[in-house]
């Protein structure tokens, strides 16, 4: 569906422009996108998953229709306009996708499913666009099956997440292709050929960096320097198609940086909790206690998340990652308290904001 079809979210995507340019192009306090994690079930078995959906955690809880419905009339009110739906895996339950997506109001937002590519069908997509999704993003880790259906733990998972791509196309959804990238890989010829790829099949692709969460959790030395992100801005201006959420979308040269998006782009998980996004496992709030605004407020006034930050911190700053994110046994679904992990120092507003975190959390 294209997005000049959607003037609600073209409004609301214009507002986001001139914040970030009147903001010295800083993603500042401005919120962009919420990114549900609806149920995390999954068919497959991949290595490097953030959400522990390989050992079933959690695999049976879902956030019903009702309460989708209404966070996304908060979202709405707080100007979001980009909603991703994840897992797990959603297409293992396609009907309860497209009743997801019924609740949200889809012409509020621009609207994405990330998926591992298995159950997608010609007709799935169909339905999904019908629906009003407007970009389905499908993992790929290597342009060798092998070694991507080793990553993924199932044999078969490369040719379905390319061919998952190619319904997605026909059907007229943005297809993009979603690369997971660490020091591992960064510099390497794999994942050149995924962007070559990526560029001839006139797809998106966007990064993601890998962080020490989740299956990979502790793995500190799987994240990016600063020559691997030098070379990842190379690529960005090289292929012209590659996104990643805290570059600039604006900038034509293809180098800026808007700041990382913790707060701006709100996790939430199947259980109601509200991360400040899917890689800091870091409780501000649950949707079934707070709204949206009062969660929104509470990160914001966590000075690692108000002030711009020119890396992802999950991903980039070993810093906030030795300091908040390498307890032992912290998840998605066992997140620290903000009230337990930062001092009155941190917090813009003191101890009167300690005070609210402690009641809240």
């Amino acid at each position: 569906m294209a997005l000049l079809s959607k003037p609600i979210v073209v409004t609301k995507f214009r507002d986001f422009h001139k914040y970030v340019k009147k903001n010295n192009g800083q993603i500042g306090t401005k919120q962009r996108g919420i990114d549900v994690n609806l149920n995390n079930a999954c068919n497959l078995r991949c290595e490097h998953c953030f959400t522990n959906s390989p050992i079933g955690d959690h695999s049976k809880d879902v956030i019903p229709a009702a309460k989708i419905a209404e966070i996304a009339d908060q979202a709405h009110e707080l100007g979001i306009f980009e909603w991703d739906l994840q897992g797990g895996e959603l297409l293992l339950r396609p009907e309860l996708l497209y009743e997801t997506l019924e609740a949200i109001g889809t012409e509020r937002f621009y609207v994405y499913v990330t998926t591992n590519g298995w159950h997608m069908t010609a007709e799935i997509a169909e339905k999904l666009a019908a629906l009003g999704v407007d970009r389905v993003s499908v993992s790929i880790d290597s342009m060798d099956p092998e070694a991507h259906d080793k990553f993924r733990g199932k044999k078969g998972s490369w040719q379905r997440a390319i061919n998952a791509l190619e319904h997605v196309q026909n059907a007229g959804i943005a297809p993009y292709l979603n690369i997971t990238v660490g020091h591992y890989n960064a510099l390497s010829e794999d994942v050149k050929l995924l962007l070559e790829y990526s560029k001839d099949k006139r797809y998106t692709t966007l990064l993601n960096v890998a962080t020490p969460g989740g299956m990979w959790a502790k793995m500190s030395d799987i994240m990016v320097d600063d020559e691997d992100r030098k070379h990842l801005i190379e690529m960005r201006k090289q292929y012209k198609n590659v996104l990643r959420n805290l570059w600039d979308p604006f900038d034509r040269k293809k180098e800026a940086v808007i700041g990382c998006n913790t707060v701006n782009r709100l996790y939430v998980t199947p259980i109601g909790d509200v991360l400040p996004c899917p890689y800091v496992h870091i409780k501000l709030g649950n949707i079934y206690e707070q709204s949206l605004k009062e969660i929104s407020d509470i990160g914001f006034n966590i000075k690692y998340f108000r002030d711009n930050s020119q890396i992802c911190l999950a991903g980039e700053d070993k810093e906030f990652v030795n300091k908040f994110l390498r307890k032992d046994g912290t998840t998605i679904f066992k997140p620290q308290l903000a009230k337990d992990i930062f001092s009155e120092d941190e917090l813009v507003d003191g101890e009167s904001n300690l005070i609210r975190m402690v009641e809240v959390s």
